[in-house]
């Protein structure tokens, strides 16, 4: 057990916001199984300040749930802590990573980190990502009723791997997709939420034991890679995000080792490409399920107009976040929102109950691309990336390869219902359609052929 879960204060209603007797079990399933309406509720009775009893927390996990709330749990360091709270992680993306890593050091290594993930570097990344959407298209465009996270999955991870990792052989990106999504599916990382007892390593059979072994072929083949770039010539003309790592210097001269770069690497690769494929899916099938919205983002993209494209990736991340919460830990006993908060207590800005706070927005459960057009919302009322300096520091890409899928699969298909709309479930720590997000895509007419849409696997992207 982390150090963080050692120091955690156990439950005491006297100690912590309010929260339901419902037992520890009956919580953690029905926030499983129904991550935002039973939060909601819990608010409805609570305030929006609470607490929720859930495993693996020994104590509460303290939840802010209003504008007013998050933003303090954000932006207020001295109260609230980053890094620690994230220990749950640790066992996935490492100790050393940058979601892990505790203030002071946090600030240094995110200077070190983000100058490839400048707006600048990020845009010459673009034809790398429509390159990969294209060849990704055909197999979402052939199928009939289409889970589309599973496919965004594969694209966001080969454009990490692309754009990260720089690898271009393909058998080697074959190798390192292969061993990432047995390392991510199948629920492998839910283990990380299982009682402390669960999570070890017991035998190959038990689930500690698979993540372990999975978690290690991840880590040792980025350890190949991280030898294999540093022993190239060509690395100071390469510009994927490995090679400017290697060549990162801080104030002081000094630069990130092995097992740092190992650290940081595996962070970008899972906390990013999962969270965007989720995204997509999402934003496909909430415009399916609502065609108006559908027919209006297509029309301003014929139009040649971002401008609701923009609105659109807004509102879906409004309603339905990838992430569930930003985690902190209280740095002493404090309050928030006029109640106590103890000393090492989990404390999560927890975006699906802010983001839909009828308060700041009118009718919260409608998909309304245009409430985004006007000016902008109340400060930390909508922070699908998180928010503060621990603010997710690849959302630049991750807003390239989002739009860019947008934009070119709506130039090409129409996305309609292959069902109803899904409900989010809890997986770790994402909020994911419970299905996949299913959608059906009917192939859009060419300009003057009015009768005849494009056959299967013969569409090309617009010049």
């Amino acid at each position: 057990m982390s150090d963080a879960f050692a120091r955690e204060p156990r439950w005491d209603p006297r100690l912590f916001p309010p929260a339901t007797r419902a037992p520890r079990a009956v919580q953690t399933a029905r926030m499983l199984l129904d991550p935002q309406g039973y939060a909601r509720s819990l608010r409805r009775r609570l305030g929006p300040v609470f607490s929720l009893r859930t495993f693996p927390y020994r104590g509460a996990l303290v939840c802010a749930a209003d504008a007013a709330a998050n933003r303090v749990v954000l932006t207020d360091h001295e109260r609230f802590t980053g890094g620690d709270a994230a220990a749950l992680l640790a066992p996935a993306v490492g100790a050393g990573s940058l979601i892990c890593t505790p203030p002071p050091l946090h600030l240094a290594h995110r200077k070190l980190l983000l100058p490839p993930f400048h707006g600048v570097r990020v845009a010459r990344w673009a034809p790398r990502v429509r390159e990969l959407v294209h060849t990704g298209l055909p197999a979402l465009l052939s199928g009939d009723g289409v889970p589309v996270r599973p496919w965004a999955q594969r694209l966001t991870l080969d454009v990490i791997l692309r754009v990260v990792f720089g690898l271009t052989d393909p058998a080697r990106v074959a190798t390192f997709r292969h061993a990432l999504n047995a390392f991510v599916g199948m629920g492998n990382l839910a283990v990380l939420f299982l009682p402390e007892p669960l999570r070890r390593d017991l035998g190959p059979l038990s689930p500690g034991g698979r993540f372990h072994r999975l978690r290690a072929t991840v880590v040792d083949l980025t350890r190949e890679e991280i030898a294999a770039r540093r022993a190239a010539p060509d690395r100071a003309h390469r510009d994927d995000v490995l090679s400017m790592l290697l060549d990162a210097r801080d104030e002081h001269g000094a630069g990130l080792d092995d097992a740092q770069l190992l650290d940081e690497l595996t962070g970008l690769v899972l906390a990013g490409y999962e969270t965007t494929a989720t995204t997509i899916a999402w934003t496909l099938h909430l415009l399916a399920h609502h065609p108006a919205a559908r027919d209006d983002l297509i029309a301003d993209l014929d139009a040649g107009s971002d401008r609701l494209l923009k609105a659109t990736v807004k509102e879906s991340g409004r309603l339905r976040p990838a992430v569930y919460n930003a985690m902190r830990t209280a740095a002493h006993d404090t309050e928030l929102g006029g109640h106590p908060v103890p000393r090492h207590a989990f404390v999560a800005a927890l975006f699906p109950l802010t983001h839909l706070d009828p308060g700041r927005w009118p009718d919260p459960d409608a998909f309304r691309p245009e409430r985004h057009l006007g000016a902008d919302p109340v400060p930390y009322s909508l922070t699908p990336f998180g928010g503060g300096v621990r603010r997710c520091i690849g959302v630049s890409l991750a807003q390239l390869e989002i739009e860019t899928v947008l934009r070119e699969l709506l130039a090409a298909a129409v996305p309609e219902p292959a069902g109803p709309l899904e409900p989010a479930r809890l997986v770790s720590v994402m909020l994911v359609p419970a299905r996949g997000g299913r959608v059906r895509l009917r192939a859009r007419r060419p300009h003057g052929c009015p009768g005849r849409p494009p056959a299967p696997g013969s569409w090309s992207p617009p010049l």
